[in-house]
């Protein structure tokens, strides 16, 4: 495996370096061509939860939206990781209503809610509703309800929806061979790509009119693609041009509706705060964004590093530029 990823970041502490963080900034232009930050070679990178977009533009092949007059806020949830705020669920169940579906039918297992008040709430009492990914199960199943299909092997890969998915991940990324498959977390089929095939397959989600549908629900609606304190949702409200998904293993997929470019982040520790503040600063020396204040985002630009009683004792420093970006 012949890649080599940039240091992109270091965190300090009392002017020591602490951490470092490497990975691979990828930047799809609107011609197309790509630009790189760390030498990927191509070696394919499983999407994760950055794949749901990917993965939700089959209801267009399907008229999915129009079978079920979908509103935006009902596409937004459909693709979201979402923290299982109450308007998070209500939309989900309103869904399972058109679809006559039980929630019992959703595979996606029942774990705790991203939202801390809400896990206090329901204090253990979970269903998969609660799950971050039950947008994307509960998109499942309706179309297998539209098309006939059997719902309660949805998740099997040789299940008609799977492949359906699978050949449209690969239409969108313009992959030339068999793409990589494993379940990921939440018990769902996941692709792998390379970055720069990643990139193009959000290109031709968001910066394309082929699947307007999804890109208006990411622009009108971005706190039902995450919720509180969530990446892509802080992310999107740093502009209403901006649509991002993140993914777990580090993956951070943004695009830029109006320069019709899409940033492509991996970071190989996959640390949360480490991989926003290099999505951030990328934004800002493309000129995506205005520069901005630790304070203007909660979670995901603090670059200040603190003892527990809040004293500033080291910051995290980007270490990549515009000029570091090679075809």
């Amino acid at each position: 495996m012949n890649t080599k990823p940039d240091l992109l970041l270091q965190q300090t502490r009392s002017n020591l370096t602490e951490q470092e963080y490497y990975g691979y900034i990828i930047l799809c232009n609107a011609d197309k061509n790509i630009q790189k930050i760390g030498i990927d070679c191509d070696y394919p990178y499983f999407h994760r939860s950055a794949a749901k977009p990917l993965q939700a533009s089959v209801l267009k092949d399907f008229k999915t939206d129009e079978y079920y007059d979908m509103s935006a806020r009902e596409i937004a949830v459909c693709c979201a990781s979402h923290t299982a705020e109450q308007v998070h669920i209500d939309i989900l169940r309103n869904l399972l209503k058109k679809g006559g579906i039980c929630e019992t039918d959703l595979k996606c297992p029942a774990i705790e809610p991203l939202e801390k008040s809400e896990q206090i709430k329901f204090a253990g009492k979970y269903t998969p509703l609660h799950n971050n990914c039950s947008g994307k199960h509960t998109l499942m199943l309706l179309i297998c309800r539209q098309m006939g299909w059997d719902i309660a092997t949805y998740l099997d890969r040789d299940h008609p929806l799977q492949i359906a998915v699978y050949k449209k991940i690969q239409q969108l990324c313009e992959a030339q061979k068999e793409l990589p498959f494993t379940f990921d977390g939440c018990g769902a089929p996941n692709f792998a790509t390379s970055l720069s095939e990643l990139a193009k397959g959000f290109y031709n989600v968001f910066c394309t009119d082929d699947y307007r549908g999804i890109r208006n629900a990411f622009l009108n609606h971005p706190y039902l693609i995450g919720g509180n304190h969530r990446p892509d949702t802080e992310i999107m409200q740093l502009g209403n041009h901006i649509c991002a998904k993140a993914g777990a293993g580090g993956i951070m997929c943004i695009a830029n509706t109006l320069s019709s470019q899409v940033l492509v982040i991996k970071l190989m520790e996959a640390d949360m705060q480490a991989r926003s503040i290099v999505a951030v600063d990328a934004m800002i020396k493309l000129g995506w964004v205005d520069d901005i204040n630790s304070t203007d985002c909660t979670l995901l630009y603090n670059k200040i590093v603190t003892t527990e009683n809040k004293k500033p004792v080291g910051e995290y420093k980007s270490l990549f530029d515009i000029k570091d970006f090679v075809y």
